[in-house]
Order: structure tokens, then sequence, then C-alpha cells
């Protein structure tokens, strides 16, 4: 039969020399690998190097003992429930102790089920939930009965009876040939054994007389699964939930050494899988642990959107001090305007999930990529925030930075303001190639300014640094570098200008903070090249600097 000739994926495992013994996941029960893609005696003995994995097999032995059913999950430890109490507080809006039919739309949402696609394909959907779980005829929930509902995750529909298997690329095009030569009939004569190829990424390749895919929930599991397995690194946020879900049983710690331990028996290159996408399938232990953070992006989408307010509108609205920045307090007092009272422990919880490069603060970026529904116009709409009228006004942040607000220049100040591009004439190494293990020579060079007690009248901005060719100088290849300069008329050299600084301030303000965006690591010299982030998006940044 076919098990003898493919095994579970639980038994798929490999040997390297990076952990005692060999490592294994848990994986779905309708998850297979082929011997002869990867036989599993292997894994006991020594290192093997793996192919990758490009053919998945979507099988049905019997399409008439395929049978829909839920996939129940185990009971919530008392972690688990103290963090669904909390997403419950959150979706009860009204504070009424139960939440409603809408209310639970949106943790439907939160745990990845398409409940417009379910709602399009059957109307009564939320309804027939309601009645699978017990619960039919009730207009609201209480947290035991949700509790209830989450356990046995009716909304989460597999197929038993339908099984997916990792090919070898022989094996599938042996497969194809078949299917081919079966054209227009039943694959195999008297039998009802429906099946398809697909790539890696569910695209279908071939399938069968009769073949019918299987739902959302199992497709999208099964692919991102054997994406892990096959060592990749960049997933969507749904396929990480996705991800969490299949392997929920293995702890944070035993995915990252299989992950490590696979990928090392591997061609790839050897990143660090904590600095990519699945960083929070190593810090995640299971579904419920995001569960009121995506409860609450959802209410702030369907705030946004009931408001008419874009996502980069609510920021600018949010950040009072315009640096591009929401700090903690801000998006408090920010999401209290909104709608959404939350406690500031979630508040924090909800930041810190925002914060992808963990500084603290959240930009514009991150804030979009959780809570964006801008459609594909958003980028003529006005930048400037619309007068809501169903929107308070929102409230004042007393700060210490208040003070360094900018203020209101007098217009006849900025008429005296004068602004010129001025050649650098002289520079200061910042860095060049020598012990870096590079083959071509190049340097980085930073311009100096002229500095002194004198002409506090006017003040050279810099706007990046500059590239050397191979080590020299740039003073010595006749090539202009420029920056600008900015003079106050109406003062003079001695007394200095009190409008110049707020002029900067307002006009050309210091980057809200740098990302990377190259860098050289290896050797004895390394270098790393920043790209600066504009405070706010009335501005654009200018050049490069190096370290």
């Amino acid at each position: 039969t076919w098990q003898h000739v493919f095994y579970h994926a639980n038994d798929f495992q490999v040997k390297n020399y990076t952990y005692s013994k060999a490592c294994a996941l848990k994986f779905p029960n309708y998850m297979y690998v082929s011997r002869n893609y990867y036989e599993k005696g292997w894994g006991m003995r020594t290192h093997r190097r793996l192919k990758n994995i490009t053919v998945i097999l979507d099988f049905c032995p019997s399409q008439s003992k395929v049978k829909e059913i839920a996939l129940e999950g185990k009971a919530f430890t008392p972690k688990q429930e103290l963090n669904l109490r909390k997403a419950f507080s959150l979706a009860d809006v009204d504070k009424s102790g139960g939440i409603s039919l809408n209310e639970l739309t949106e943790v439907l949402r939160a745990v990845d089920v398409d409940v417009d696609a379910e709602v399009a394909a059957n109307e009564n959907f939320i309804k027939q939930m309601m009645q699978y779980s017990g619960l039919a005829n009730r207009s609201q929930l209480t947290f035991e009965q949700l509790k209830d509902m989450l356990t046995k995750r009716m909304y989460y529909r597999v197929q038993s009876g339908r099984y997916y298997v990792a090919l070898s690329l022989s094996e599938a095009q042996s497969l194809r040939a078949a299917m081919h030569l079966q054209l227009g009939t039943k694959f195999l004569p008297d039998k009802d054994t429906n099946l398809a190829l697909r790539a890696v990424d569910g695209t279908l390749l071939d399938c069968s007389e009769g073949y019918l895919p299987a739902e959302t929930y199992q497709s999208s599991t099964t692919q991102a699964s054997y994406r892990f397995i096959d060592s990749a690194i960049s997933y969507s946020s749904t396929e990480i939930s996705y991800l969490i879900k299949a392997l929920q049983e293995n702890s944070c710690q035993s995915r990252l050494e299989f992950f490590t331990e696979v990928r090392s028996n591997r061609r790839r290159t050897q990143k660090d899988p904590g600095q990519s996408s699945l960083s929070n399938l190593f810090v995640t232990s299971d579904e419920h642990h995001m569960l009121q953070y995506r409860i609450a992006v959802g209410r702030i989408t369907s705030l946004l959107r009931s408001r008419g307010l874009y996502a980069r509108d609510a920021f600018a609205a949010i950040d009072q001090d315009n640096d591009g920045l929401l700090t903690p307090q801000e998006l408090q007092v920010g999401l209290e305007w909104l709608g959404l009272n939350l406690e500031s422990s979630l508040t924090r919880e909800f930041l810190s999930k925002l914060d992808k490069n963990n500084s603290g603060k959240i930009s514009l970026e991150e804030f979009k990529d959780a809570v964006s529904w801008e459609d594909d116009n958003e980028t003529a709409a006005s930048s400037t925030i619309p007068n809501f009228q169903s929107m308070p006004v929102m409230p004042k942040m007393i700060t210490e930075g208040d003070r360094n607000k900018s203020v209101e220049i007098p217009r006849n100040v900025l008429a005296n303001i004068k602004i010129k591009v001025k050649k650098v004439t002289r520079f200061g190494e910042i860095w060049t190639s020598r012990g870096s293990m590079s083959r071509e020579k190049g340097s980085i060079w930073e311009p100096i300014h002229q500095s002194g007690g004198f002409q506090k009248n006017k003040t050279v901005v810099c706007v990046g640094h500059y590239s050397g060719a191979e080590f020299n100088n740039p003073s010595r290849d006749n090539l202009d570098r420029l920056s600008i300069e900015v003079t106050d008329t109406s003062s003079n050299w001695v007394g200095g200008s009190s409008w110049l600084p707020h002029v900067l301030n307002k006009f050309l303000p210091h980057p809200a903070r740098f990302s990377l965006a190259w860098s050289l690591p290896r050797g004895s010299n390394p270098f790393y090249a920043w790209q600066p982030v504009p405070p706010s998006e009335d501005f654009v940044a200018l050049g490069m600097v190096g370290t």
C-alpha cells in the first residue's frame, strides 16, 4: 500500500553535528514524506545533503471516504486562558460581559478564518458555527462559551482521507506521465482515487480526472509546513499564523533546532532565522498567544475604515511631536481618540508586536503594515487630516518635548534666509576597503565644514557621506561633492542668528532614525551603510551615511 512508500512527516529527521541526536517535529497527521525523497533511516546515521522540496502530491486514496471534520484543539492552559480573557475583554466593545455575533466575527478573523469568503459561500455561516458549538439562538457569547468554541475549533475544517506527500522529482515525473496516460478516465480503474501535483508554493501543476481541492485552511497549512521543512525563510504574517497552528505541539526551542539542523544539510545561505520573517515562530508558542494583538489590529482597522481614515492620516494625527515615530504614550492617547480603550499593558504589548526593529517606537510603515486598509487610490489622496465630524479633537499631550517643537517663523525672517549649494573641499576618512576581503578598492568620506567662533549667522548642512576613487581623498579627483549652506542675511557673523536654529528645525530637520541599507561584515574591517528615515511624509532624506 501507499503507506509502505511514504512515511509520516513526524519521522522526518536529519543528522548533523550541531546537536547530540537527530531533530524531529510533530506535523499535522495528513503530511507525509516519500522514501524516494529522503529515506528516514539516513537521519539516524550521518550527515547527508538534502535536495529541495519541489513537488507535493495531494491525493485521496478514496474520494468517497473523504470526510470534512473539525480540527479539535487541546484544553487551554492557565496562561492561555489569561491571554484569552484579555482578548475577550478587548472584543467586548460595549463592556456588556458578552460578545455579540458582530464582535465574534472579529475574533474569528483574528484566528485566520476568512469570514467574508465563508459568508459569501454561505450566508448562514455564523449561525451554523453557533449551532455546531451548541449555542444556537444566542445573541451573545460569554467567556466560557467562547473558550469552548475555540477549543472545539469548528471553524478549522480539514478533510480526513486526504494526504500530502513530499516527492522526489523522478517520482513526480512518473506520476504526471501516468496521469496523462489515463487522461479523461479514472486514475485507477474501478477505484475513486484522485490526486494532484502541486509546486511547494501551492501552484497546481497537474491533476487526475475528478480531482477536488481541499479547503483553504488545510492546503495553506500544508504549503507553509513543507516550505518550513524546505528551509524557506520568507513568509507572510498569515503564513506564519498557519505555521504556528501546525507546530504548536512543539516547543519554540525545538522548532528553532529543527530548522537550524535541516537547513545545515542544504546548500543555503546560513542566515540567522531569528532576523527573518520566521522570528515570531520561534517566540510564539501557540495560536492563542497572538489573539489579543490580532483582535486589537482588527478593531483598529475597523475603526479607521468606519471613520474614513487612512492609516497614514491616523498616524499623522496621533504623532503629536511630528517626529515620524509613535511612542507608547502617543499610541495610548491616539487609540483612546479612535475609541479603543486599552489597558496600558496591552498597549505596550501591541506596540512591541509592531516594533519590528525593537526601537521602542513604531514608524509609519510599521503602523501601515498592521492596520492599513488603503485602496489603490491612496497615493493620490491628500496627505492632510480630513475634518471628520465624527472624530473628536485629538487631546494635547504635555511632555518635556513640547519646548522643542518648531515655532512659527515670520515671513520677513524667511525672506532674509539665503540658501545655496556649496562645494565640499575637505573630507575625513570614514572607511576604506582595506582588510574587508574585497577585490575592489573603495572608500567612504565625510564632509568637514569650517567651524569656529565666527560666521554664527550661517551653517552648512550635511546631506550624506561621499565615495572616493579607490583609497584617494575625494578632493583629488576634481569631481564636485555638494552640501547646502544656509545663511541669515539679517544678522551678522559676530552676533549670530537667533532664528537660524528654528529655520533649520522646521525646514531641514534631522532624520527620525536610520535603517541599515547594506553591509560588508566580513574581514577585519566591516562596513555598514545607513539610510536616513524622514521624520514625516513632508520630507525626503538625502544621501546615506557610513560607519
